[in-house]
């Protein structure tokens, strides 16, 4: 029935993450995709996160409404959301701690800058290596960063706003699903 339940719950997340991307694909660098891979982590389990995190962006990518984008970028984005599903499982139980308040969500938003800018420089460094021929990689990779900036100012802010309370809120069916008591 664990199995069952774990594959369901990653299911569900990753075509939560795919809706959610499609939702707001119209607007640049505004994205729930970050923060849905991160909860993924949390909820599910390092590994089903990383799935997760890796699938969902994937098939954002792939199925994207604006088109999909080249393999080598497709590549590079699922492995940096596999990264951030990876650290909704490492990160998440601190940032869910009842007592703490400011604390867990400065945190949050310090991870969701850091993860976006972290993908940014990841997808613009192969992003350079499969398109740019006639421009300097740091100037191609700080330029993407920069058009990104808007990316990361708005994960910092939805990580700060959302990260602490959601996290607060699936404790109690984490501990179910990865079969530990609901403190953990």
């Amino acid at each position: 029935m664990k199995k069952t339940r774990l594959t369901l719950l990653a299911s569900l997340m990753t075509a939560l993450m795919y809706a959610g991307g499609q939702a707001l694909a119209g607007l640049p660098n505004v994205e729930v995709i970050t923060f849905l891979a991160f909860v993924s982590g949390y909820l599910l389990g390092p590994l089903p996160g990383m799935a997760v995190g890796a699938c969902g962006m994937g098939a954002h990518s792939l199925f994207n409404a604006m088109g999909p984008v080249a393999p080598p970028m497709w590549i590079a984005q699922m492995a940096c959301y596999a990264l951030v599903g990876l650290a909704g499982a490492g990160l998440g139980p601190w940032m869910a701690r009842p007592e703490a308040r400011t604390g867990p969500a400065f945190a949050a938003a310090g991870a969701g800058a850091a993860l976006t800018f972290f993908y940014q420089l990841v997808v613009n460094a192969v992003g350079f290596m499969t398109f740019a021929r006639d421009v300097d990689l740091w100037t191609y990779v700080w330029g993407g960063v920069a058009f990104g900036a808007v990316q990361i100012v708005w994960n910092a802010a939805l990580f700060f706003a959302a990260a602490p309370p959601t996290l607060r809120v699936l404790a109690r069916y984490r501990g179910r699903i990865l079969g530990k008591g609901a403190s953990s």
